[in-house]
């Protein structure tokens, strides 16, 4: 028991006195707490372990190294609508194009509903139309519209942002003076009726057109995926309030794999969608 005690010891870089080997466990009550300890570390062990193999197994899909024959077969649409929704698959929102079959998954579809309810309020098909149509008509670009419409009254925008927020707005001002963060909205599209449809509340077909009306919005006001998603990843910076790159490097991960084959000019059919 001794050399046990002292080798988990070891793991923390907590030394015991020469001659006293597990001395100061020998009270039952310093026994359980040791125990309360590895049984901490085990849980978390396996919770690692767990969510590695989780993310192992999507990328294996995003990366084609299990790509399903149905995968296979999306169609030039389809695959765009894909591609498009793909910066926030990383966070596990999911698209309309399912690829994971999510939708026959009770679990999955559970998980649809709680992130759809953290992001969005009450998970409904009215709340989602609704936060479609925001998103696609104001959003969080009305933002954007607002602070350079403020031009000439400077202090007005100096108390409605925070420095970090008029840093990333001066940016888009400079990099992207027409559009704005008009991607984040976009693309937040994508997600509302992929949620939507995934978790029971909207059917595909009005989903899907959903989604399509958002890709050529996207194509309208962008030249390629990179310019998508250089406003994509200012505007969910301006959502978090902070900085954040992991949207970017999973985009630049995924850019490396057969989901952004698809080119940025393909022309967008409905009768690609593959609606019944």
């Amino acid at each position: 028991m001794d050399s046990f005690i002292n080798a988990f010891l070891s793991i923390f870089c907590i030394e015991q006195p020469e001659g006293h080997m597990g001395a100061a466990f020998k009270s039952p009550t310093d026994i359980l707490w040791l125990i309360g300890i590895v049984l901490i570390f085990v849980v978390f062990m396996v919770g690692s372990v767990c969510i590695i193999l989780g993310w192992s197994r999507r990328m294996e899909i995003m990366t084609g190294k299990d790509v399903a024959q149905s995968i296979q077969n999306l169609t030039c649409t389809q695959k765009f609508i894909l591609a498009a929704s793909s910066p926030t698959i990383g966070n596990h929102y999911k698209c309309v194009i399912d690829i994971w079959d999510t939708h026959t998954s009770d679990t999955e579809v559970e998980k649809v509903k709680k992130l759809f309810e953290w992001g969005w309020g009450e998970f409904s098909y009215e709340n989602a139309k609704n936060m479609a149509d925001d998103c696609l008509n104001r959003g969080y670009n009305i933002k954007f519209k607002e602070y350079c419409s403020a031009d000439a009254q400077p202090s007005e925008a100096a108390l409605k942002y925070t420095d970090f927020e008029r840093q990333l707005l001066e940016e888009m001002k400079q990099k992207y003076p027409k559009q704005g963060m008009l991607a984040w909205d976009l693309v937040r599209v994508l997600s509302i009726v992929g949620g939507a449809y995934m978790g029971g509340v909207m059917e595909y077909e009005e989903a899907v057109k959903i989604a399509l009306k958002a890709c050529r919005l996207l194509q309208e006001n962008f030249s390629s995926w990179d310019d998508m998603v250089g406003s994509y990843n200012l505007g969910y910076q301006f959502w978090r309030g902070k900085k954040k790159t992991d949207r970017l490097r999973y985009y630049k991960k995924l850019k490396r794999t057969w989901i952004y084959k698809i080119s940025w000019n393909t022309v967008l059919k409905e009768d690609e969608l593959g609606i019944l």
